[in-house]
Order: C-alpha cells, then structure tokens, then sequence
C-alpha cells in the first residue's frame, strides 16, 4: 500500500505544520488564496532537501518542541488543559537545565507582572531555532548540489566520470 501526499493530509490535524512528521503547529504560508499547507517557523522557506532534517532534529529536541507546541496550542490560560500543559512544560524545562526559558510569573506582591504569553512563546522559539541553527539543519547552503562532483564548471560535466549523451 502506497501512502500518497494526500493521504498524509488527510491524517494530520489540520493546525499542524504540512511538513510530514513536524510537530510544531503550522502558522505560515506563502499563499493568499487559502491553502491547507500552513507552515511552521522551522519549514516555512526551507528547501524541501532540508525538510527531513528540520524534521528530525525537531523531533530530537522533543521537550523543546512540545514547549513550542503547548505555549501556541493554548491559548487560553487558565484552562485545566492549559494548566496541565505549562505545568509540563516546566517541569520538561528544568528536567533540560533550562531554566532561563520558564515562564516569567508576577511578582508575589502584585508590583511586577507576569510574562505575556507570545513574549515566552517568542522566548521558546528563539531557543529551537538556535538550537536547530547549532545542528546546522537551517543552513541551506548544506542542502545544495554541488555540481559537478569531480569538479569544473557548472557549464560542464568533463569531471563528472562519464560521457554526456550529445
């Protein structure tokens, strides 16, 4: 049985990203007729050489995806979803010696308010997009053909090792 491009449309929520696989939530696109093809910020641009690494390290860095996810997920605070969700979220950031990326919570006394959550959201995002930066699955230079293997010019294949048909 093939597992065609629509078939993996047909079995991914319709709020995550088109990339086959990704877990974050897709919230761009290039398109302005309407599309099904909503990207997130690691796929959105990226050339499709470069999916299946995006793909892979994301899913590597699992706790920080997830994070990503939830913070976008739920948008309404408060919730017992999104209780249960950020309380998660924290402990998944301590358990990665992360605590820069907790959420900044008001001060007791009421002086200092509390994080807004797009400003964390961005916080999170910064840390998976370095970290993906760090494994160099960003870099699209890294994902170019580099031809002719055996070297020349790019005009012509006399290095490549075998005769072009005329």
């Amino acid at each position: 049985m093939t597992h065609t491009h629509e078939d993996r449309v047909a079995d991914r929520p319709p709020h995550m990203c088109a990339a086959y696989g990704c877990p974050l939530i897709g919230s761009m696109t290039s398109s302005t007729q309407g599309s099904t093809e909503w990207w997130c910020f690691a796929h959105f641009g990226a050339s499709a050489g470069q999916f299946q690494a995006i793909t892979t390290e994301l899913r590597s860095l699992e706790w920080l995806s997830q994070a990503v996810h939830d913070v976008r997920f739920h948008d309404k605070p408060g919730t017992q979803q999104s209780r249960a969700a950020f309380a998660l979220i924290e402990h998944q950031l301590q358990l990665h010696q992360r605590p820069d990326l907790l959420w900044r919570r008001p001060s007791a006394d009421g002086t200092v308010p509390g994080e807004k959550r797009y400003l964390w959201l961005e916080r999170l995002e910064a840390a998976l997009k370095s970290a993906l930066n760090d494994a160099g699955v960003l870099d699209p230079s890294s994902f170019q053909a580099k031809l002719p293997i055996g070297g020349g010019t790019p005009s012509s294949f006399d290095k490549v090792g075998f005769d072009m048909p005329t």
